[in-house]
This record gives structure tokens, sequence and C-alpha cells, in this order.
């Protein structure tokens, strides 16, 4: 994984996220800060407004890792968390003009460890 100002890297680099957001008159991409090997957030409209945050957690013990994920918006978003070993690609859309809703997939990756 290559972070970058777009894309959190968690899990040692295995998982790589992005987020797009759409107002319905603009659209873009989220800015991404990671704050732990598990998790960050993503902005929108600017890098102090920040909008969704991610969890990613090692729950192997399961059998999967899961996607944890809660946003302050009612805009469209798409979020994708892809594990780039397994070449898995999860994606998660809250339509636009709907309250985010959370994200608690704890079947998200079976692709463990």
């Amino acid at each position: 994984c290559a972070p970058s100002q777009r894309r959190l890297c968690l899990r040692g680099g295995r998982f790589a996220a992005e987020a797009t957001w759409e107002t319905g008159t603009d659209s873009g991409q989220a800015g991404a800060v990671r704050l732990t090997d598990e998790s960050g957030y993503f902005c929108f409209f600017g890098k102090e407004n920040v909008v969704v945050s991610l969890k990613l957690l090692d729950a192997c013990w399961s059998g999967h890792y899961w996607v944890f994920a809660s946003g302050t918006t009612d805009v469209r978003v798409v979020l994708t968390v892809t594990d780039l070993v397994r070449g898995q690609t999860r994606t998660y859309v809250n339509p636009r003009g709907t309250a985010f809703a959370p994200v608690l997939d704890t079947s998200a990756f079976a692709t463990c460890p």
C-alpha cells in the first residue's frame, strides 16, 4: 500500500481505504488521515472537516477482518476498502440525502491470516 493524501493504509499496509463524496452540485475524493495502524478518518470540503471515521480490526479469531465506519453527513459517500494481499474489495455506499448509517461489517474479509 502506498499511503497518500487520499488513501489510508491500514494493518501493516495490507489494506487500502479510499472515499469519494457527492453533494449533487459538487464531488471529490476525500482527504485521508491515518491515526493508528487500524484506524483513520476522511475529510470532505477541506482538511479541517472530518466526516467519516474508519476502523479495520483483526478479528481472525472469528475468521474475518472487520470494518467499522461512522459518518457525520448526508452526502453520498462511497467508501472502498481493499485487501491488497487477497485482492478483495468491499464497497460501502451512503446515498445522498440520507444520514450516514454506521458500517458494522463483522464479515467483511474472510481472508485471514
